[in-house]
């Protein structure tokens, strides 16, 4: 088999894992998901095959930062330990989680820059897109059969799949919030924003009836999920994506035509939905939340966890304190991944996250090819809805998340060098 068939293999494999695949739970130490195995089983191969095979592979500028990312790791769990915080060994499974994202983002960079020529890159960029759309729409079914539950079908699995969302999902639940396979309704709810968004740039280089039909689906799973973050993000993420995208002057017309219709058509299905209690009760009631938002009970709750680690990144603000997994009694969940990075890894960890977010586009803006341009434009609205997304939730540091986020990222990056296992 070819080594672009190989690549090929195993992006569509890790889509798959990313979007239908559950977390297993070990008690006392951390959940383990099958792409952490098959990552792991790739470097083993890597490195087993050195002797026979020589296997090169290129490292874009991204990855290099998480190689950066591994020393200030180190660093500020040992500055969070002169602090009198809890510490431990098992602090550094974190490494864990940064091997698997490097080795997921150097798959899909060598499967996408296999060769450097503009229309192969742009298909396979297509190709890949297209499965991930594919295999979003598959895990959006899951979902909509969790929120109708023929047969009571959600009791014979659902406790292995999200053992804290069970009693909200069997028989008889008033308000249910589907969790696909990820076991999270957040967390799925991002999940099913990414395809989607994922699946409007390709319909705006071809339309599709197949596609509009797993668009379709897939918007009504994230629906369901009643995720108010994955839909206030996706809306802001299709705008940019959407105003951006650029093709003729015709289009340009259009785009205006089509936000006009939007604007109208949610406004006017705002009101029928609302006038219809059944729906209303199921799914409108939580986003008017986003209305009232200072009132709103879970938005409370989170600013003052908020307020907890943004003191403690006052107290170290260049290293930060380290993750410290055991130190949830004292900073409480952070609901918000920037102040995460903040309190963990201080005001240069921070630096790092923003230029892993958006260090490839410091050498794209300039590029005049349409149709990278245009890829560009899809990239960066990826990153903007996950940055946004991030306020509320977690991203790069969820095990769930992380993963096809950071493979999407590895479509639009640069080379830095090669590196074999010889």
């Amino acid at each position: 088999m070819k080594k672009l068939d190989i690549l090929k293999r195993l992006t569509e494999t890790f889509i798959v894992c990313f979007l239908l695949t559950p977390t297993v739970k070990i008690p006392g130490f951390i959940g383990i998901r099958l792409d952490d195995i098959l990552a792991f089983l790739i470097i083993f191969l890597f490195f087993a095959l050195s002797k026979t095979v020589t296997i090169s592979a290129k490292v874009p500028i991204r990855a290099v930062l998480l190689i950066l990312f591994s020393l200030l790791l180190l660093t500020s769990i040992v500055w969070g330990a002169t602090y009198g915080l809890p510490t431990s060994m098992l602090d550094l499974t974190k490494y864990i989680w940064l091997v698997k994202l490097f080795v997921i983002y150097i798959i899909f960079y060598n499967y996408i820059y296999f060769d450097s020529t503009v229309e192969n890159i742009k298909k396979r960029r297509n190709s890949a897109l297209l499965f991930i759309v594919s295999i979003g729409a598959v895990s959006a079914l899951i979902c909509i059969s969790q929120f109708f539950n023929p047969l009571n079908i959600n009791s014979y699995y659902i406790s292995f799949v999200a053992p804290t969302q069970f009693t909200t999902l069997v028989e008889g639940y008033g308000t249910p919030r589907v969790v696909g396979m990820i076991g999270n309704p957040n967390a799925q709810g991002y999940l099913m924003a990414l395809s989607l968004l994922s699946g409007l740039y390709l319909m705006l280089n071809r339309s599709s009836k197949v596609l509009g039909f797993k668009l379709l689906v897939i918007f009504l799973a994230m629906l369901m999920t009643l995720s108010r973050s994955a839909l206030a993000t996706f809306v802001v993420g299709a705008l940019i994506m959407f105003f951006l995208y650029r093709k003729n002057k015709s289009f340009l017309y259009y785009k205006y035509f089509v936000l006009v219709f939007l604007s109208l058509s949610l406004f006017w299905s705002y009101l029928f939905l609302k006038e219809n209690e059944v729906i209303y009760k199921l799914i409108i009631w939580r986003f008017e939340g986003l209305a009232n938002i200072m009132e709103d009970n879970s938005f409370v709750t989170r600013f003052h966890g908020w307020v907890v680690n943004f003191n403690y990144f006052v107290l170290s603000p260049f290293f930060g304190v380290g993750p410290l997994p055991r130190a949830g009694e004292v900073f409480g969940t952070s609901d918000n991944e920037w102040l995460f990075f903040l309190r963990s890894y201080g005001a240069i960890g921070t630096t790092w996250l923003l230029l892993f977010l958006y260090s490839s586009f410091l050498f794209t803006t300039k590029l005049k090819v349409l149709p990278i341009r245009n890829f560009n434009y899809f990239s960066l609205s990826v990153v903007l809805m996950t940055s946004i997304y991030m306020v509320p939730a977690g991203v790069i540091t969820s095990s769930s998340l992380s993963s096809l986020f950071v493979a999407i990222l590895a479509f639009n990056d640069k080379n830095s060098f090669v590196f074999t296992n010889r």
